[in-house]
């Protein structure tokens, strides 16, 4: 059960939720199967159905064996839409949308109630990462993977992480399984800042890298650290971290926190893990 290596991504697709995802696409041959679970957040649900459909295309057929789409349009959640941040189009304004899926598209409940020896990273908003948990007839196997909260890293949303402010009460609750998260601390660290970075671009992840940082050099910021990216890194390359438990802000409990460990923190973008 604890070798399990179909892989559930629940995503809600801006930048850095495309990132992570080519990421895992270039990492295709280590898991048996791939459910991509689009969900609102950064987007509505709608557009990261869209661009899921889009990024795929562009990864190729080879990356997309064994690929599945989870239709989550019936389902409530929240959404607000950062085109500052991921581009008018949600993930950054590089490819143009496409007539259909490229992989099978399942409904949602018969998706749900099925899952079985899986692992979940979570991307975003945890409202149906807690409802998919629940609906289950298996718990997931290993560590809940995840990008959310802060611990002394000052929070982005109304007082608390992006993904964790849309549904504080499920973020909480998905926290309450064996996990391990890629919080704002982790993240906001030298090693992984893009800023002042160019990647040849010779792939799908290393387009998206570039477009991710030239929109944080149109706002302004003086850094770029592309989250989602590194919870992605984190499930490919679990040893390459250390996990500490750490407070949550207004004593909303702990957070099993991801570190990135020597010798790995001393390198500029380690995004090229092999």
């Amino acid at each position: 059960m604890q070798d399990a290596n179909k892989l559930v991504i629940f995503a809600d697709y801006g930048l850095d939720d495309a990132c992570a995802t080519a990421y895992i696409l270039d990492r295709r041959a280590a898991f048996e199967t791939i459910d991509i679970v689009p969900i609102g957040g950064n987007v509505p649900v709608s557009r990261a159905a869209r661009n899921a459909q889009k990024l795929l295309a562009a990864a190729g057929k080879k990356a997309l064996v064994g690929v599945r789409l989870v239709d989550t349009s019936a389902c409530k959640q929240e959404e607000r839409y950062l085109s500052g941040i991921h581009g008018a189009d949600g993930m950054g304004d590089l490819y143009p949308d496409v007539a259909a899926s490229p992989v099978p598209v399942v409904p949602y409940d018969e998706w749900a109630s099925s899952l079985r020896s899986y692992r979940v990273l979570s991307l975003g908003p945890c409202t149906l990462v807690r409802d998919a948990l629940a609906k289950a007839p298996e718990p997931p196997c290993g560590d809940v993977v995840l990008m959310g909260g802060c611990v002394a890293y000052p929070p982005n949303y109304n007082g608390y992480e992006f993904n964790d402010a849309l549904d504080h009460d499920a973020f909480l609750q998905v926290l309450a399984y064996p996990h391990a998260a890629a919080t704002l601390d982790t993240c906001s660290i030298p090693a992984f800042d893009t800023m002042g970075v160019v990647l040849a671009e010779n792939s799908l992840l290393s387009a998206l890298i570039n477009r991710s940082t030239r929109l944080a050099a149109r706002r302004g910021e003086k850094s770029n650290y592309v989250y989602d990216l590194i919870a992605a890194m984190a499930l490919a390359y679990p040893e390459r971290f250390e996990r500490t438990p750490a407070p949550l802000p207004h004593g909303d409990g702990t957070v099993r926190q991801l570190r990135l460990l020597p010798p790995y923190a001393g390198r500029k973008v380690p995004h090229t893990f092999a």
